[in-house]
């Protein structure tokens, strides 16, 4: 199954800023695209084991300890090749 045009938007952009360390609302904001959206295409990557999320505990601006998750891709992420997915035929 081919990818979403969404989900093609946020596997590219987290191709061409991997060992950055994206958060969900960066990529939100970067493709303007909506959360949801970029939900669900971070979801279907991590099936595919495409990506990952990872936690960091950090301190917020308020100075407590906060959990913020980091997307970034897998070596098998970076590998795929959208272009090269073959369609199945239907019957």
């Amino acid at each position: 199954m081919a990818m979403t045009p969404n989900s093609r938007k946020v596997f590219e952009y987290l191709k061409e800023h991997f060992g950055d360390k994206m958060t969900h609302k960066g990529i939100v904001e970067a493709l303007a695209i909506s959360s949801p959206a970029v939900s669900g295409s971070v979801n279907g990557l991590v099936k595919k084991g495409f990506a990952v999320r990872e936690v960091e505990k950090t301190m917020g601006d308020d100075g407590k300890e906060v959990e913020v998750k980091f997307i970034s891709l897998t070596d098998a992420g970076l590998a795929f090749d959208p272009d090269a997915e073959v369609e199945t035929p239907s019957k």
